[in-house]
């Protein structure tokens, strides 16, 4: 699959529902192998964007999540947490729904166990802010295509064995509703919630356009000078 921005073709990094198996609710369900989502890297609208994008140490990517399921478990990406970026914080990231709706499982853990566990619902125009040290799962509720796009520092490797340790998220999301983990010794339950985001950008605008304004995405690559907007990037229910 390719996507073209503005004249240029990009090529996607295909993740297929067998490289999911670690991760799986059901992995004995998927009989069939298919194409669980599509990523788009290192996407951008000019050259110009390209290079003051680089220059910033920032990646936007766009990533297209068709709908489907695994036995009873709707598809969802594999899930990863993000290195240390300063003063015990982690790379933080933010997220937009371009099309579909979405639900994203935000957790943090401590010495092994899950301190908090959040839902964030999302939809078309929400930009989701993932704040440092969670780790976060991306799912496609829908019978409909989730695209998503996103801004997160280039210069990290993403962490991605808590996930495949425990056999994915701390909770799954089914056709029968939610479902804990039970490779967790202890789940908290879930905080349902709205994302925030209006002192930064607002919902009709996409949020590509901060590369107008790019040092707004500061919070990126400094959490902790930014420790404040953390607290309120989420509206619960």
């Amino acid at each position: 699959m390719e996507l073209e921005i503005a004249g240029k073709k990009f090529d996607a990094e295909i993740r297929h529902a067998k490289d999911l198996l670690p991760v799986l609710a059901y992995p004995n369900e998927l009989k069939n192998d298919f194409s669980a989502y599509y990523m788009f890297r290192d996407s951008y609208y000019s050259r110009e964007d390209w290079e003051k994008i680089k220059k910033y140490n920032l990646r936007y990517d766009i990533t297209f999540i068709p709908a489907n399921k695994v036995g009873k478990e709707f598809i969802k990406t594999y899930g990863h947490y993000h290195p240390e970026a300063e003063n015990g914080f982690s790379y933080a990231e933010i997220y937009e729904v371009l099309e579909g709706e979405a639900l994203f499982v935000v957790q943090r853990e401590k010495d092994g166990k899950i301190e908090d566990v959040i839902v964030v619902e999302a939809k078309k125009g929400d930009k989701i802010i993932v704040p440092p040290n969670y780790g976060h799962v991306t799912i496609n509720p829908s019978e409909k295509e989730l695209k998503t796009a996103n801004w997160v520092c280039r210069n990290f490797t993403s962490i991605y064995e808590p996930y495949t340790e425990r056999r994915g998220a701390c909770y799954y999301y089914t056709t029968d509703g939610w479902v804990r983990n039970e490779n967790y010794a202890h789940i908290p339950e879930i905080r349902f919630a709205k994302p925030k985001y209006d002192f930064l950008i607002d919902r009709d605008t996409e949020m590509y356009e901060l590369v107008k304004d790019i040092e707004k995405l500061e919070f990126l690559w400094r959490p902790a000078k930014h420790r404040d907007l953390f607290d309120r990037v989420f509206e619960f229910e």
